[in-house]
């Protein structure tokens, strides 16, 4: 474009010569001023060259602001994206870290409840054991008295004896009585007949009986048999089935289990004082 231009102005500086050509004629004053003219003209297309490269040049500035505008641009969006990825990254570690913090109270809470019901259960267990030791003192202090009753007793007569077993003493008798007399004696002795709890209550009778006989604390009134207590039995170790015609019948103890017998025979018998009830097995 602009070399169109300067042909325009070349052919317009051409016509401006030859016209001075054709007016050689002309007085030196319209000479000058043909010549000034030229020069002016000239000077006009110099400035307008330099008003078109002007006009080009900021064209060419403003298109590399541009591009360095949309640069700048793409870093601060980049940043922007950067900057909320962090963000975001801080609040979910924050959140992750809160959860861990409150389970991990609430871990040392649970902790914490359960130490104090084991301190509780083991205070409990204490006082239980402080309680069983009190009793244990109780019991060995009534053992120690019964020893020195059954003591005093033995100084006084040496025609019985006293046994212990399993929190209970057992006077066996040397001489012989029917069983409503031998109960009597066991009464003055601060007993009674025996009344067998458990298996093993039985087998230790067993054996203290040996060879021979003794009155227990069970009779048989209207067919039924019961201790002296009043409770029926509910498991027996005879020897035998038993059965009789009379009325009135009572158990013996022997080495192989009991034996019915009319109570008005005179025989052995076993009184029995207990410190502590066993449990019927």
């Amino acid at each position: 474009m602009n070399n169109v231009k300067r042909s325009e102005i070349t052919e317009v500086i051409y016509d401006d010569v030859m016209l001075m050509t054709e007016t050689v004629e002309m007085d030196r004053g319209e000479r000058v001023e043909m010549m000034v003219d030229i020069y002016d003209s000239a000077d006009t297309v110099r400035h307008h060259d330099l008003r078109t490269n002007e006009r080009h040049q900021p064209l060419q500035h403003t298109g590399s602001v541009s591009v360095k505008n949309r640069k700048h641009r793409a870093v601060e969006v980049c940043l922007c994206l950067v900057c909320v990825l962090l963000l975001t990254a801080v609040m979910m570690l924050c959140v992750y870290f809160t959860t861990e913090r409150n389970q991990l109270l609430n871990h040392i809470n649970n902790l914490t409840e359960e130490r104090q019901k084991i301190l509780t259960k083991y205070e409990q267990i204490l006082i239980h054991n402080n309680n069983l030791t009190e009793e244990r003192k109780q019991i060995k202090n009534k053992i120690d008295k019964l020893q020195r009753v059954l003591c005093e007793q033995d100084q006084r007569a040496d025609n019985f004896k006293w046994i212990y077993y399993n929190f209970s003493f057992y006077y066996i008798s040397s001489e012989k009585k029917i069983w409503g007399d031998s109960r009597q004696d066991c009464r003055q002795r601060g007993a009674d007949l025996v009344i067998i709890y458990s298996k093993e209550e039985q087998e230790f009778l067993q054996k203290v009986a040996g060879n021979d006989v003794f009155w227990i604390g069970l009779s048989k009134t209207e067919k039924v048999w019961k201790w002296i207590d009043g409770t029926t039995i509910t498991k027996g170790y005879w020897r035998y089935q038993y059965g009789s015609s009379y009325s009135d019948y009572c158990a013996l103890m022997t080495s192989s289990g009991w034996v019915d017998k009319a109570c008005y025979f005179s025989i052995k018998w076993i009184c029995k004082r207990t410190i502590l009830k066993p449990l019927i097995t």
